[in-house]
């Protein structure tokens, strides 16, 4: 087993947007020298981009909420990328879901989307609004949570306290919530119809995840220009200059603990067709995005190890997604870039526990994204189709390997993606005359380059149960071992972002950490704010009356 000989104060397991995240934030605010080590042959975790026969398309990223420039997120975000990102902001009308009886748009205005939503559902107008006054009260609360997890013990176990009661309303189950406050069946639905954002139907959500993703995009929504690679090709440098490193096809196998510390990793590194190598690297501070079930259930030693519940892993929720190239242009169907949610009843927690029918060929729903619409960078159509599948479908191929899984999963793979294509097709006629390539991803692909227990997409599955446990720290049971990511805030590329500042606040020390990072992104962005100013007058035409009155020293007395 070789041994790295360059130093390094922090290593990363997982190059996730927590990970990046972190090592980023420690690289430009403390000097930190950070290995970031990636087991996929890409960075960047479900940032990360693949391309065929010219089409591009993100695995994860599909809108990202709150990346208006004066946003507290966009701030955050242009620290982490050094303002390396461009955002493009998606129509009006971003979510579009559609029922076997009715459809309904939402708009990135709040007022609008709640005018609209009385306007179809005037018996519950007054439910409406209250619905919106709790989404705000509930993000709220969970910001003020977050932010006192940050803080020194005495400020945090004072504002826990005070919170106690708000934190009890946003536990409860979203569907809860609803059955208390809504008669009707169609507004319940529709009210939830972002079940998949969070992986999980109302009746198993907590409220406070519905209230957390819903108002995330109160604003609309926003993709990365150049597609989510922009993202890892902004932070990677960041960590290079400082003395940092992130490496693929590097493994991590074991973290290696003695005396209940952790002081480095031991790693396979294997690229094509070169024997495997085994290496280890060693660091004062060794930080995981690699989720809770993988480090605690694999990674450390056996005696700190914790398997995950039989019944959270239930739980958890894993998808397919048909990657299409397409040989027309979709708006010529009427697409403009919005997405598609296309429900074939209004009952989700059925259809999350019987999500795609692969037997009788007929999904219950599906997720339609238009990457190409987004990205006006993009040089060929594509589309995307996602369906939710439970992992033990594809429990009899557990042991095979990517690319080689035989003749009998093809065909399934097969059968699937023409279901999810018909789905489609049903609502919008002429949607499959488009499709140029098709390619479909299953849960089995999740987990050969992520790692994840049963294909998860979310990590360690948000219940309301398992919500109310989550205390946003950290730090674990192993001294100098640190989480990141979403599982230790919440889900979702923004969810992510925000574990690695959670964590990194920890490393700069909680008395200043987390005011630290928010110092250096408010002053970013009146360094971004000045230069678009200065930029906008250098190209504004002078004034028609300075190109009329002659120079002073020319006009007569």
């Amino acid at each position: 087993m070789s041994n790295s000989g360059q130093a390094y104060d922090i290593i990363v397991i997982g190059s996730g947007m927590g990970g990046l995240t972190l090592a980023s934030l420690m690289a430009q605010l403390a000097g930190k020298r950070v290995l970031v080590l990636e087991r996929h042959f890409k960075l960047g975790g479900y940032t990360h981009t693949f391309s065929r026969n010219g089409y591009k398309w993100d695995v994860g990223i599909h809108y990202v909420g709150q990346m208006a420039k004066h946003q507290d997120s966009r701030h955050l975000f242009d620290l982490v990328t050094q303002a390396g990102v461009d955002w493009h902001r998606m129509p009006d009308k971003f979510d579009h879901f559609n029922y076997p009886d009715f459809a309904f748009k939402v708009d990135a205005d709040p007022a609008v989307y709640r005018a609209d939503l009385i306007k179809q559902f005037p018996d519950e107008a007054r439910a409406i609004r209250r619905y919106f006054k709790d989404v705000v009260r509930v993000e709220t609360w969970f910001r003020n949570e977050l932010a006192q997890s940050m803080m020194p013990a005495p400020v945090r176990w004072a504002m826990r306290r005070m919170s106690a009661a708000e934190k009890a309303f946003a536990m409860q189950t979203s569907q809860t919530y609803l059955d208390a406050n809504f008669k009707s069946k169609e507004i319940k639905a529709l009210l939830t119809s972002e079940w998949g954002d969070c992986g999980l139907p109302p009746a198993k959500s907590p409220f406070a995840l519905t209230a957390i993703i819903v108002s995330h995009y109160f604003g609309g929504g926003y993709y990365p220009i150049g597609s989510g690679k922009s993202i890892v090709d902004a932070i990677v440098p960041i960590i290079k200059e400082r003395g940092g490193d992130c490496l693929i096809n590097h493994k991590v196998e074991h973290i290696i603990v003695e005396k209940g510390k952790a002081k480095g990793v031991e790693v396979i590194v294997k690229q094509g067709n070169n024997p495997a190598e085994a290496k280890t690297f060693y660091a004062p501070v060794i930080v995981s995005d690699a989720g809770n079930a993988i480090t605690f259930g694999e990674l450390v030693p056996p005696k700190y190890q914790v398997q995950m519940p039989e019944n959270v892993s239930n739980d958890i929720c894993s998808s397919v997604t048909v990657y299409l190239g397409l040989k027309t242009d979709p708006r010529e169907l009427g697409f403009k870039g919005e997405n598609h949610w296309i429900f074939e009843s209004y009952d989700h927690n059925s259809m999350f526990e019987n999500t795609l029918a692969t037997d009788g060929g007929k999904a219950g729903g599906c997720f339609l994204s238009f990457p190409s619409l987004k990205d006006p960078g993009a040089e060929k159509h594509t589309a995307e189709v996602i369906g939710f599948l439970k992992y033990e479908e594809f429990a009899k191929w557990n042991d095979t390997e990517w690319k080689n899984r035989g003749a009998e999963y093809g065909a399934f793979k097969d059968k699937i993606t023409n279901t999810l294509i018909d789905t489609v097709e049903a609502k919008f006629p002429g949607f499959r005359s488009m499709i140029d390539y098709s390619e479909l991803s299953t849960p089995l692909t999740i987990s050969s380059f992520t790692g994840h227990h049963k294909g998860a997409i979310y990590g360690h599955p948000m219940t309301a149960e398992e919500f109310n446990k989550r205390t946003f720290d950290p730090k674990t049971r192993i001294k100098n071992l640190y989480m990141t990511g979403s599982d230790v805030v919440s889900l979702g590329i923004m969810g992510a972002l925000m574990g690695g500042v959670v964590t990194a606040s920890h490393l700069l020390g909680t008395a200043t950490g987390f005011f630290t990072i928010i110092g250096a992104a408010k002053q970013l962005a009146q360094k971004l704010e000045l230069k678009a100013v200065q930029k906008a007058a250098s190209e504004a035409p002078l004034e028609e009356e300075e190109y009329e009155v002659a120079p002073r020293e020319l006009v007569s007395p």
